[in-house]
């Protein structure tokens, strides 16, 4: 396969992505990567410069592909109920893209040598949830449809339950994320006690 490909860059950081949350950081090689795509490791280099840059790539598509199904999702919804819903729904949707994106992250925490713009790639995921629950928080107390609670403390503990999901479900094969999901969802009802 060549590398004039416009769409060669998206192929290495898919299946950068793939290899990286199947076998760990550590144990993929840019020949790895080159025999999975068809491409020259030199097109690789030349693309990314170097494996860590391609891991931050990875790490910014799975962040990317999440938030891109949830703007999609949300169009149209005004609700903060709603809105709420439509980020647990992208969790449900995008299972498979965010399930690499912890793995590789858990992978990611344990390796002694870090990078900063791979730290900073992963916690913007983080960042972008609390931001988009926040907002959908605050928006429900001020319109009157939660009840007074705190906002900060509450898109924390919502974030926190989800990668837990997901980290239970990489533990024990067994375990249904989906039906989990619709645990918290049934939860927040009953606890922030939205109006319909």
């Amino acid at each position: 396969m060549n590398g004039d490909s416009p769409d060669a860059e998206m192929i290495i950081c898919a299946a950068a992505l793939d290899l990286f949350a199947e076998r760990g950081f550590s144990s993929v090689t840019t020949k790895d990567i080159a025999v999975a795509t068809g491409f020259n490791p030199a097109l690789i280099y030349y693309y990314f410069g170097s494996k860590e840059d391609l891991f931050r790539r990875a790490v910014t598509l799975a962040v990317e592909r999440a938030f891109e199904q949830f703007r999609v999702a949300r169009e149209g919804l005004e609700h903060p109920r709603d809105i709420i819903y439509g980020w647990l729904d992208t969790h449900v949707k995008e299972f498979e893209t965010i399930s690499k994106l912890i793995k590789i992250g858990i992978d990611y925490a344990k390796t002694s040598k870090r990078n900063v713009r791979i730290d900073d790639a992963i916690r913007r995921f983080y960042v972008d949830e609390r931001d988009v629950l926040k907002a959908a928080l605050a928006a429900g107390v001020t319109r009157g449809d939660f009840r007074d609670l705190d906002v900060e403390e509450t898109a924390s503990f919502i974030s926190t339950y989800l990668d837990g999901v997901f980290a239970r479900a990489m533990i024990l094969k067994d375990f249904d994320p989906v039906h989990a999901i619709g645990d918290l969802r049934s939860f927040l009802n009953t606890q922030l006690k939205w109006k319909k």
